[in-house]
């Protein structure tokens, strides 16, 4: 019965600890002094990324944020094409076609943006030494098998586990006149998939940068 107990235990301890979703710090916040809040026509979400899978999950994940909250947004990767950026597909946006992709924010009415990029990804690894469970036998037993039980210590084994945060800049736009208002350095700790990372980097991010006070809703 004993045994039976604590493999339920650790059981319903792996399932909780499996089913956290991570969780992202905005380790340090900046707004340009002395700016006033102001309506946005339409923002738009810019993730600086070679893969695009992950680049899409993560613009999506902070529009739907930003229109929960009643601000018009687009995904970058679902409104400009990546050729615009890169057309020779060397991984580096192309100076030359700024004014490209200028005339095309404006042809779209686009006055804010906000430019998602990776400052740095870490992955630690710590050693989880183990544990010893004390299972005493029930008072009723008599002096031998007590003496005897006393020896019963249940040991799990120690095991090594990895973890890998990942650290991101989000920089907010006025379009109009190219000038910097908001950045913002996060840290996501350990998220468990690309979902559960644009979720915990989004919700924060986006409850971040409408604090500031930028952006009339």
């Amino acid at each position: 019965m004993q045994k039976v107990f604590l493999t339920v235990v650790a059981v319903l301890l792996t399932v909780t600890l499996y089913s956290c979703s991570s969780v992202t710090e905005m380790s340090g916040t900046w707004k340009k002094p002395a700016t006033a809040a102001k309506k946005y026509k339409e923002i738009i979400v810019m993730g600086i990324s070679d893969n695009i899978v992950a680049k899409s999950k993560v613009e999506n994940a902070v529009v739907s944020q930003l229109k929960k909250n009643g601000i018009n947004a687009v995904s970058g990767t679902n409104t400009l094409p990546n050729s615009m950026f890169d057309s020779d597909g060397d991984g580096k946006a192309d100076p030359e076609n700024q004014e490209k992709v200028k005339a095309k924010l404006k042809e779209l009415g686009i006055d804010g943006a906000i430019v998602i990029s990776v400052l740095d990804i870490k992955e630690e690894e710590r050693y989880v030494p183990g544990t010893s469970y004390y299972s005493p036998y029930n008072s009723y037993y008599p002096f031998y098998n007590y003496y005897w039980g006393s020896y019963n210590v249940v040991h799990s084994p120690g095991y090594y586990t990895k973890s890998t945060n990942v650290f991101l800049t989000s920089n907010f736009y006025n379009v109009n006149d190219e000038q910097l208002l908001w950045s913002a350095q996060s840290q996501t700790f350990n998220p468990t998939s690309l979902n559960d990372f644009a979720k915990s980097y989004s919700e924060s991010m986006v409850d971040d940068f409408l604090s500031s006070g930028l952006v009339k809703r």
